[in-house]
């Protein structure tokens, strides 16, 4: 599986409902503006304040636009590092899935790996530096029940600093493998 851009990850008509314009009528505006030379913040920023562009459409067409333009490629932050994002919601409470991040041994078992503990926030975030410098981002956040009643907490794996956009998809491989065997553990109660 290959690192999906902005324009595959958003349709142009969903943006174009939400903004008001399509993603060709934006990036020529932004063209126009001179955007090119502008930072992620100040791309973000002009969408916000001069085209009244919810904060969170406007960090997506700034990024489909870095990505449009080769000012950045899939994956790789706006300051040029690469990162890999996963989410797995299970049948729990956060209260229920915090011991399997917070306690060291919990932890190892569904990790596989044995990276240092930066910090925690029981029960909603822990952080861990990779052996390569890496950092990673676990945190843990309540949904709304389903229908049939039972609680609900969406994990968040965010990894940063990766050392390449080829370390984009094996990294998400290896979340996606971690965050089935957290699933397992925490639906065993073991």
């Amino acid at each position: 599986m290959g690192i999906r851009g902005q324009e595959q990850q958003v349709g142009d008509e969903r943006l174009e409902a939400a903004t008001g314009r399509s993603r060709a009528a934006w990036y020529t505006l932004l063209d126009d503006a001179g955007a090119r030379e502008w930072d992620h913040a100040r791309i973000a920023r002009w969408l916000g304040g001069e085209h009244d562009v919810d904060a969170w459409w406007a960090q997506s067409v700034t990024v489909g636009y870095e990505q449009a333009r080769g000012l950045r490629l899939p994956g790789q932050s706006s300051l040029g590092h690469f990162e890999a994002g996963v989410t797995r919601t299970l049948h729990a409470t956060a209260e229920q899935v915090w011991p399997y991040l917070g306690e060291e041994d919990l932890r190892s078992d569904w990790l596989d790996v044995d990276w240092p503990l930066v910090g925690a926030t029981e029960p909603r975030s822990l952080r861990l530096r990779g052996d390569d410098g890496s950092r990673v981002s676990v945190l843990l956040q309540a949904v709304p029940p389903g229908r049939d009643g039972r609680a609900k907490v969406r994990v968040a794996v965010q990894h940063t600093r990766l050392p390449g956009a080829d370390a984009v998809a094996e990294t998400k491989e290896f979340w996606r493998a971690c965050l089935d065997r957290l699933a397992a553990a925490v639906g065993s109660g073991s």
